[in-house]
């Protein structure tokens, strides 16, 4: 009955982390460019149930199994979903989202990360920036500048290969890359992404493609989200009520029938 009480409480402590998975994909539904985390559980331990039975005579201390038991589950890993959310028209110059595979690439102040929103615009400097003022770089490493002087935003065509044109005037190409690790990358926000293993660099893109006045909406699904979390409630409540229920039988066990032992 001890052990029913630790798999129990193992279970609703795997359910808690659950939950907070849960709510960062549920707050994180209208986020542009977001991808929801996937979690992965194992086993903590299994251990094998005797059979208490004698067979054939033999002694107790021979007993057989008749199975295994699981001492209770947690959160392994999670990993990131990098399914593509829907595309959402916005007809915007520097909206861009990426129809298949791949990723912008930005300058931070960490070096260079990975995203999938496409919500840019100009500052004050010419240069095109991310949301958080981070430089989109273009095919050669550098920033993307644009003379506002001569050119409106307005003006701008942004190709599906990612040429910026002016007219027939290509200004620059938007530096996209695509992993064929994606395991490897590392969450650094709620749409920015590191790779986190040299030995896993970025590739040139093959399958994917810019749209010009789109965006890609998150890929957590609020549905399933809300009955994921439903579902984790129900089983916590469950786990509890298996607690509160052993730790009966055991008060009984030790108050009602260890008196009328002794």
């Amino acid at each position: 009955m001890v052990n029913g009480i630790d798999i129990a409480a193992s279970g609703m402590v795997s359910i808690i982390d659950l939950n907070d998975i849960i709510a960062n994909n549920l707050a994180n539904a209208n986020t542009t460019g977001f991808k929801q985390l996937i979690p992965t559980f194992r086993n903590i331990q299994d251990f094998s149930v005797p059979d208490m039975n004698k067979k054939n005579g033999e002694a107790s201390d021979s007993m057989t199994s008749i199975g295994n038991l699981s001492a209770g589950s947690m959160i392994d890993a999670t990993q990131l979903d990098f399914s593509q959310g829907s595309l959402h028209q916005t007809d915007k110059k520097l909206d861009l989202a990426i129809n298949g595979e791949g990723f912008f690439t930005v300058e931070t102040e960490k070096g260079q990360f990975y995203t999938r929103n496409g919500s840019f615009s100009v500052n004050d400097e010419g240069d095109i920036v991310t949301k958080e003022g981070y430089k989109v770089l273009g095919e050669g490493g550098r920033g993307i500048n644009i003379d506002l002087e001569d050119i409106g935003v307005e003006k701008l065509v942004i190709t599906r290969d990612g040429r910026i044109m002016s007219g027939t005037d290509e200004l620059d190409k938007l530096k996209m890359v695509d992993f064929e690790d994606k395991t490897k990358l590392k969450m650094m926000g709620t749409s920015l992404f590191r790779n986190s293993d040299p030995d896993n660099p970025p590739v040139e893109l093959k399958n994917g493609a810019v749209m010009q006045g789109y965006l890609e909406t998150s890929n957590a699904n609020v549905v399933k989200t809300m009955i994921n979390s439903i579902s984790g409630a129900r089983t916590y409540e469950t786990l509890s009520k298996i607690i509160k229920d052993t730790d009966a039988t055991l008060r009984k066990t030790v108050n009602e029938v260890g008196t009328v032992i002794g």
